[in-house]
């Protein structure tokens, strides 16, 4: 301990040249950035192997009455009340049941009710009668088998569950060519605390080599 507190002083009383601190610091600057970069690239490697996209099917319905009456206006303000209603009945077990009935077995297979369940979600505009179905999955066809077949199972349980309901009207059957795509990733926000970890461990491996280097 005693030759090491003396080798200390030595340390100390020792000068330097503005060249051999020039060598240091770009030695330690060296350091930190191979930290750095092997840092950032772990975290990079990470977050995209995590990242996933996900896949966005819609199809849209409209329910209404036969507007060629007296009572026309009154009607459509009553379907108008009614949508928030219709649109969780849509999300609700029994279509969801029937829509899992319907389904291909090629789609059914790994994958759930729930999943299903899961992937399919509703909205609606204010004073419409049309309704907006979304199934969204990491599967391009299982978001468009999802939202087509909700939307048929729509029509055929909907009238059994609420009598007086009018007519479901389906529109055009979603496709694989107008599905929305979205890549959900934090591969930037990775990368910098990679980054920054990266620095601050090429920092303390620095300091400790050169003061070892130093001191030994």
């Amino acid at each position: 301990m005693q030759k090491l507190f003396r080798r200390f002083i030595q340390v100390k009383n020792q000068k330097y040249s503005l060249n051999d601190l020039i060598k240091v610091i770009w030695k330690n600057i060296i350091v930190i950035v191979i930290f750095a970069i092997v840092g950032g690239g772990m975290f990079f490697a990470f977050a995209k192997h995590k990242q996933k996209t996900t896949y966005t099917a819609e199809r849209s319905i409209m329910i209404s009455h036969n507007l060629n009456s007296k009572k026309s206006v009154s009607q459509v303000n009553a379907d108008l009340a009614m949508i928030p209603t219709y649109e969780d009945m849509i999300k609700g077990r029994q279509i969801t049941d029937r829509t899992w009935q319907m389904l291909p077995k090629n789609i059914k297979k790994g994958t759930s009710v729930n999943d299903l369940s899961d992937s399919i979600d509703t909205n609606s505009r204010p004073n419409s009668l049309i309704i907006n179905l979304k199934a969204t999955t990491q599967d391009d066809e299982k978001s468009v088998a999802f939202v087509n077949y909700t939307a048929d199972a729509v029509k055929k349980e909907l009238p059994k569950m609420q009598q007086g309901i009018g007519t479901v009207h389906v529109y055009e059957k979603a496709s694989k060519k107008n599905v929305t795509t979205q890549v959900h990733s934090s591969v930037k926000k990775y990368t910098l605390v990679g980054i920054a970890l990266g620095i601050v461990a090429g920092m303390v491996v620095s300091f400790v080599a050169t003061s070892w280097k130093h001191i030994a």
